[in-house]
């Protein structure tokens, strides 16, 4: 079964970055659609079904702290799995994503499979192999 993951930032090297990071997961069929802020995250969720979204917070436009209020108090997309992925956090704003259905936080730079255990997770795939330690880097909610 594709998975439909929406990969939001306004760095077009980072979505790129993302993007071969999630396919060295190799967990199955994925299909990427991108935006480079939340406007344009909000337009194309709003013709796509979307199963999971990477987003960074500090976005020309809208901003990724909007997009996720926008999510939220959206009834059809407000259950939405959201990943934020940045470099800066303040811990003010841990409060504020643990109450908009963020799932996990990770900060920028990562390593690419710190990630394939929080997609196994969050799409409800199949445990790892052994290869896998396991271990995901950031913040879980």
């Amino acid at each position: 079964m594709p998975y439909n993951i929406l990969i939001v930032d306004d760095s077009s090297s980072m979505r790129k970055v993302l993007k071969k990071a999630i396919t060295m997961c190799n967990i199955g069929h994925i299909e990427f659609i991108e935006a480079e802020n939340g406007a344009n995250a909000l337009d194309l969720m709003n013709k796509n079904w979307i199963d999971l979204v990477f987003t960074d917070i500090n976005m020309p436009v809208m901003d990724g702290f909007e997009l996720i209020k926008h999510l939220k108090n959206d009834n059809l997309l407000g259950n939405t799995p959201i990943i934020v992925i940045t470099s800066e956090l303040r811990t003010e704003n841990t409060e504020d994503f643990k109450i908009n259905n963020i799932k996990h936080i990770i900060y920028k730079p990562f390593r690419p499979e710190s990630i394939r255990e929080l997609l196994i997770n969050l799409l409800g795939l199949e445990e790892c192999d052994e290869s896998d330690n396991g271990e995901v880097e950031g913040i879980d909610f």
